[in-house]
């Protein structure tokens, strides 16, 4: 009985630890960025969509994807830009400003109605809106 249950906790441990809290599944508009108290505000139109433990968005004409882990307000974030198409030439599609932020973020608030997202590190703020919702797909 004890081999068995073992593996049973092993594998319960592991899907926790990629599950995020069910009201940040969603698509989020970015409303502001702020890096030392200071907004940024030549941000192009960027987008958030997590469901379950990964992430995907677009900043601009670029496009980024990564892991998302959460709970107790608190969250780790694994983001990397895609390579435009063969035919495209993109800036977003570069490492920058945007996808740091995201990878520093330690800490979110998500607002009681589920409508902003609060990402923010010791340096940086990024607010976002819901525009959508998600479900996520079951492994």
């Amino acid at each position: 009985m004890r081999f068995l249950l073992l593996p049973f906790l092993l594998l319960a441990s592991s899907a926790t630890a990629q599950a995020v809290p069910a009201p940040l599944n969603g698509i989020w508009q970015l409303n502001d960025l702020t890096v030392f108290g200071k907004a940024q505000t030549a941000l192009p139109s960027t987008q958030l969509v997590i469901s379950g433990g990964q992430l995907r968005g677009m900043i601009g004409c670029g496009t980024y994807s990564g892991t998302i882990a959460a709970a107790n307000n608190q969250i780790k974030l694994q983001v990397t830009p895609l390579p435009p198409r063969a035919n495209e030439r993109c800036l977003y599609a570069l490492p920058g400003a945007f996808h740091g932020a995201l990878n520093a973020s330690g800490h979110y608030i998500i607002s009681g109605d589920t409508r902003v997202l609060v990402l923010f590190s010791t340096t940086t703020r990024l607010t976002f809106q819901r525009i959508g919702y998600v479900t996520p797909v079951k492994p």
